[in-house]
């Protein structure tokens, strides 16, 4: 293959990827969309008047979609391909935004958030899947391994947009993601290993050709013929699986750290972030400390491991939620700062990223979606959970408590870390 053609394939694969990427975009503003909207929805100017508890509901119900959409989303993208399911959680994106710009009725909000939450749940079950199929093996880690930080972009623009436009305004630019993505990605194909496993092999072929040039055939042909070795011995159940080895242990570990990634403060300081942080530029800098802590992360798993960076992630996350909830409680405003950027940066290099790896990491390609699925659907559950109580708590017991309780969640969450093995080293071998 000539450079020019190969430099050509190159181009169209990175487009495609870059074009799936954006799905993880809308994922991030559909979860904090609301922001900077939290405390004017209650006011007296609002266009949609709403309790501080009609809110709360706002803002946590996204969470109750993204739970539903979590595991049948993955099923359904090895039944109707990855491309199908992406372009469809992008059009009940961009249906969302349409409700929410053309009504000012509050339960067209609630409908809107539980459409807007399925590319919340969906987009970090099968982007990974889409764009490892598409990428060559030397770059796929670095594009997988990205997909957070395009998620914590996401909320970047939401912080920097949404309290600088009016209210229709930002809703507009809001709708033109989806937008951008169903016309960017509608030219994109079909992930070339789903149209092998359902006997396309000419137009699999012709896929990869397109996106990876001739030499990758051979990928593809030994992909199925292991797929279906995997497919002959893989009939034992699910339940069975789980028995055998440390499966049972690995899976208990696993959910209470998709729990806890949660329920440690990350999913209310993300949408709470404007109102009781110190405004929009605050939000704003946590966001890019997000973005930037996020790109790191993906150069420091494999040299650094996957287990030490967990653990001391939730460890050094318990530390800056104290710091915080002490912050609550005198108002020293270095103390915000502290706290606010060490939970974004250490969580940003451990837990954060590790949630969409582990699953493939810990089990056998017969039991990871599984795995994906409950992980996502278990996420989905407490965010919904830390999101809704946090009105109540504040008013019952002060906002401090809710920091005190993301604490001893970390704790509890670093327990879980180190009872699991140690996965870089069998990624770096199997690779």
């Amino acid at each position: 293959m000539s450079k020019e053609a190969y430099q050509r394939f190159r181009a169209w694969e990175t487009c495609t990827a870059l074009a799936g990427c954006l799905s993880m975009v809308m994922a991030g503003i559909s979860m904090t969309w609301p922001s900077p909207l939290t405390a004017w929805y209650s006011s007296k100017d609002s266009e949609v008047p709403m309790t501080e508890h009609e809110v709360s509901w706002l803002v946590s119900i996204v969470a109750i979609s993204c739970a539903v959409a979590s595991v049948p989303c993955g099923m359904l993208a090895d039944v109707f391909g990855r491309k199908t399911i992406l372009l469809a959680m992008g059009f009940s994106t961009a249906l969302s935004w349409l409700l929410i710009m053309m009504t000012r009725s509050k339960w067209a909000l609630f409908v809107a958030q539980i459409l807007g939450g399925l590319i919340l749940g969906g987009a970090p079950c099968v982007a990974p899947i889409y764009i490892s199929e598409i990428s060559p093996p030397n770059i796929r880690g670095a594009l997988v391994g990205q997909l957070n930080t395009l998620f914590f972009a996401g909320q970047l623009v939401v912080y920097f947009v949404g309290p600088q436009l009016s209210y229709t305004n930002y809703i507009r630019v809001c709708f033109s993601i989806p937008i951008l993505f169903l016309i960017l990605f509608g030219f994109a194909p079909e992930s070339p290993y789903y149209l092998m496993s359902k006997g396309r092999e000419e137009e699999a072929k012709d896929c990869m050709m397109k996106l990876r040039g001739k030499d990758s055939i051979v990928e593809l042909e030994v992909s199925q013929k292991e797929s279906q070795e995997k497919n002959l011995m893989d009939k034992t159940s699910i339940w069975e699986m789980l028995k055998t080895g440390d499966y049972m242990k690995n899976m208990i570990c696993l959910q209470i750290l998709s729990g806890v990634s949660m329920f440690n403060g990350l999913s209310t300081l993300s949408v709470y972030a404007v109102e009781f942080l110190g405004g929009q530029w605050v939000a704003v800098e946590m966001g890019s400390v997000f973005v930037v802590s996020s790109f790191l992360a993906a150069f420091l798993a494999d040299p650094v491991g996957r287990r030490p960076l967990l653990v001391s992630s939730l460890i050094g996350a318990a530390i800056f939620t104290t710091i915080l909830a002490i912050y609550f409680m005198y108002q020293k405003k270095i103390l915000l700062y502290i706290g606010l950027f060490g939970f974004c940066f250490i969580t940003s290099v451990g837990i954060n990223p590790f949630m969409m790896t582990l699953p493939s990491e810990l089990f056998p390609t017969s039991l990871r979606g599984f795995a994906n699925g409950l992980t996502q659907l278990t996420t989905g559950f407490f965010g919904f959970i830390c999101i809704k109580i946090f009105v109540n708590i504040n008013e019952i017991l002060g906002i401090e408590y809710n920091f005190f309780l993301y604490t001893v969640l970390s704790l509890i969450g670093a327990m879980a870390g180190y009872l699991l093995p140690e996965t870089a080293k069998s990624v770096i071998s199997a690779a």
